[in-house]
């Protein structure tokens, strides 16, 4: 490891996704993706056979900059945490274990925080598919990509205009001011983080707190789609999860959580009403190839069942 103070630690996360993790390990260590900007690489393993640990034992061998943690309680939170305490750098920078950064990535992050002196910073994420295109029922790959296509440096405000482009934002392909956005012990918070639902949590907390967001377009990744993750059913489970977590964020954060839960129960009501008229008068339900009115009345059940059990969507194991 250099002298040189590290301005960026990337933290990265691994269960059972050692043949994806190589991919974005060995990208996010390219020249060209951090341009000088001194960085450490922090993964946290947390699968019970520490399966990433030869890995990173063999790319910290041939002198990368790069550590390895592992905790093997299946809790998103307490990886992100550990990662999060062991990290030296004065910004973090969260890359799922399915993605893979562009050139200029880490760069692009580090001098959109620099420049606005914004608390966080999030960038585009775009599919790869395993299968080589999108699938039929969504050609583009819309559902599996993330893009407010905004100006640099445009304020994200979570409850406002972004936000109602549908697209909510997570922690991957994020960058946080250490100082000001993780300062307490736990900055994700545990009850959230048995389905992955910790940082919808924790971007709530940090906006109501005054926290300020903005968009980065130039620091972008691209994420690997397993065939799996490519049926409809697979997406239905997933908008619904998400809109769980969505509705569980927003009572959890609110300073009036009666009246919180109301607004969430309508809009959830609403939602399946519109989305089941559109379903039947639209022909979705002759057609095989479409699936947006199902996919709309999953969120409205996701925000009326999310005191249910949520857990991890079932996926292939590696």
């Amino acid at each position: 490891m250099s002298d040189t103070p590290i301005a960026v630690s990337v933290v990265v996360l691994s269960y059972d996704r050692v043949h994806l993790l190589e991919r974005t390990l060995v990208n996010c260590l390219k020249p060209d993706v951090s341009n000088g900007v001194p960085f450490e690489i922090v993964v946290v393993d947390n699968h019970p056979d520490r399966l990433a640990q030869p890995l990173v034992s063999r790319l910290a061998e041939g002198g990368a900059p790069i550590r390895y943690f592992a905790d093997a309680r299946r809790n998103v939170s307490i990886v992100r945490n550990v990662g999060i305490k062991a990290a030296l750098g004065r910004y973090v920078a969260f890359i799922d274990d399915d993605e893979a950064p562009d050139a200029n990535w880490l760069s692009e992050l580090h001098a959109c925080l620099e420049r606005t002196g914004a608390d966080a910073a999030f960038g585009p994420k775009y599919p790869v598919f395993e299968a080589g295109r999108p699938p039929a029922w969504d050609p583009e790959g819309w559902r599996y990509t993330l893009d407010y296509r905004e100006p640099a440096d445009t304020p994200i405000h979570l409850f406002g205009r972004l936000r109602k482009k549908g697209k909510g934002l997570g922690s991957g392909n994020a960058a946080f001011r250490m100082a000001t956005c993780f300062d307490t012990p736990e900055p994700f918070a545990v009850a959230f983080g048995d389905a992955n639902g910790e940082d919808t949590h924790l971007l709530f907390r940090l906006a109501l707190a005054g926290k300020r967001f903005v968009w980065c377009p130039t620091a972008v990744v691209r994420e690997f789609i397993e065939t799996d993750r490519t049926k409809p059913s697979y997406m239905i489970t997933r908008m619904k999860r998400g809109s769980q977590h969505y509705a569980a964020s927003r009572v959890a954060t609110s300073d009036r959580p009666g009246l919180t839960r109301i607004k969430v129960t309508l809009l959830g009501l609403a939602q399946i009403a519109v989305h089941a008229g559109l379903y039947l008068t639209s022909g979705e339900w002759l057609a095989g190839d479409r699936f947006d009115n199902r996919i709309g009345m999953a969120k409205g059940l996701g925000k009326l069942s999310y005191r249910a059990p949520i857990g991890f969507i079932d996926e292939k194991a590696a």
